[in-house]
């Protein structure tokens, strides 16, 4: 299976826009989403057989292409 990466939603441009939800990305689609925390959505991307599953660390803006911005979480 590809690898998959937990982000948090919504994207905003604002450092000071809450988090509402989480979700599972899979080759640039949201596979699952609406998770109310981060280990929820580990947990979904574990369950499914995603390996390895990259966990955004909390920041407001996401950016894929920057390794520093991911911690990979042992399933």
């Amino acid at each position: 299976m590809p690898a998959s990466f937990v982000e948090h939603r919504p994207h905003a441009s604002s450092e000071y826009v809450p988090t509402s939800h989480y979700v599972v990305i899979v080759n640039e689609r949201e596979v699952g989403g609406n998770f109310a925390t981060q280990a929820a959505a580990k947990n979904y991307a574990c369950n499914n057989g995603y390996h390895p599953v990259h966990v955004a660390r909390q920041r407001h803006l996401q950016n894929r292409a920057q390794p520093a911005h991911w911690r990979v979480d042992p399933c």
